[in-house]
């Protein structure tokens, strides 16, 4: 396997907050158009025996990450890829509406802000959800799984499923969330002329 392969699938979700355009990266385990009965494709789970609708798994994992988004944001879709080869060209297969707006009623800076959540894979590898224009209600202190809430717990929940087919880019699955960051995003700033 390539260091820092996306191999040999993953997907790209398209977001927009009031402020601009985004996109997130998200390995997965490979995808097969085989599985699954919403006509885009599947993924086999970490546990071997789990058939997971595309459809459904993105679905569920952009409902739990809305919770941090406010309404103004928009996950669009996402675009699945595919590998032939860790060091191929990734080739578009697919692409599943999502339309989830955030939920997220808080006041806090948002503008130009980056949430990352930390894991380590089962291979001791790092593992990175980063979400954009995200409101921050910390005052950018970093937080631990001692202090996370429900919405944090369903979203590392959610990447740690065994059952799901979520994956680091060193081709084993996240399995534990070690702390969540928060900072002002410095190319955001600068493209939102702020800096």
């Amino acid at each position: 396997m390539a260091e820092n392969s996306l191999y040999p699938s993953f997907g790209v979700v398209s977001y927009t907050s009031v402020y601009g355009e985004h996109k997130m990266t998200i390995p997965t385990r490979d995808w097969n158009a085989g599985i699954g009965t919403n006509g885009y494709g599947g993924y086999l789970g970490w546990d071997e025996s789990t058939a997971n609708d595309a459809l459904d798994m993105w679905t569920d994992l952009i409902t739990d990450v809305a919770a941090f988004a406010l309404a103004t944001m928009n996950f669009v879709n996402v675009t699945i890829y595919k590998m032939a080869a860790p060091n191929a060209p990734s080739i578009p297969v697919t692409q599943i509406p999502l339309n989830i707006v955030g939920t997220s009623t808080a006041t806090t800076q948002d503008k130009a802000t980056q949430s990352t959540w930390n894991f380590r894979s089962t291979l001791f590898g790092v593992y990175k959800l980063v979400l954009l224009d995200s409101p921050v209600g910390t005052g950018f202190a970093k937080t631990f799984p001692a202090t996370f809430g429900a919405p944090d717990l369903a979203v590392i929940g959610g990447l740690t499923d065994f059952t799901k087919a979520w994956s680091a880019r060193d081709g084993s699955p996240p399995a534990n969330c070690h702390s969540k960051t928060y900072t002002l995003n410095d190319k955001l700033r600068r493209e939102y002329g702020m800096a």
